[in-house]
């Protein structure tokens, strides 16, 4: 078995044994799966089928791909034209992010008001490389801690895994290189790596 299938196994264990007390160390219930980013269709295809619903667990996937896209259709022009602009560049960056983190917050909404099993919910964010280069999955989650998804049934706060394309690197704690670029080092927002 591929070392990607391994932490996936550990990650739906994690999940299944451990699902209330996600998050409870670091205050929020996310968990981080770095992966490398020419894997990528590996680790959707693996995701597909470790990740998905059984008798415990019901995860909606949220792909982040087709958020982007659709948050700015028509707006292209306007975000080019602020994007280019060196004096609003920074805060049009933060805006565009906080836009998508917004449909991202109502994509999970819907998701979990969905009639459903009585399995418990996870939801999990995949695509993320759609953020680059306005953002990154820290400042996506960030943005998204405001909302905190929750279970409509019991009202706890429900696991996100994202599924983030990037490297680990060495020796290091909290750490990662979104998309494996060095000049893009990030530290996990809360959560936990698995």
């Amino acid at each position: 078995m591929s070392e990607l299938a391994n932490r996936l196994e550990y990650l739906v264990e994690r999940l299944r044994s451990a699902y209330d007390g996600i998050g409870h160390s670091s205050g929020r219930p996310y968990v981080y799966f770095v992966y490398p980013p020419e894997q990528e269709r590996a680790l959707r295809r693996l995701a597909d089928e470790y990740l998905r619903d059984d008798a415990s667990l019901r995860n909606h996937h949220v792909d982040l791909l087709g958020i982007t896209i659709e948050s700015l259709a028509n707006r292209e022009d306007r975000g080019r034209e602020l994007l280019n602009d060196p004096l609003r560049k920074a805060g049009s960056a933060e805006s565009i992010l906080r836009l998508w983190a917004r449909a991202v917050g109502k994509e999970i909404a819907a998701a979990l008001a969905a009639p459903g099993s009585s399995a418990r919910p996870v939801v999990v964010l995949r695509g993320l490389a759609a953020l680059h280069p306005l953002g990154n999955p820290t400042e996506l989650m960030e943005a998204l801690a405001e909302e905190e998804p929750r279970d409509p049934a019991t009202g706890r706060m429900v696991p996100v895994v994202l599924l983030i394309p990037g490297v680990r690197p060495p020796q290091t704690s909290r750490t990662y290189q979104f998309l494996g670029l060095e000049r893009l080092q990030c530290t996990f927002y809360r959560g936990e790596e698995v």
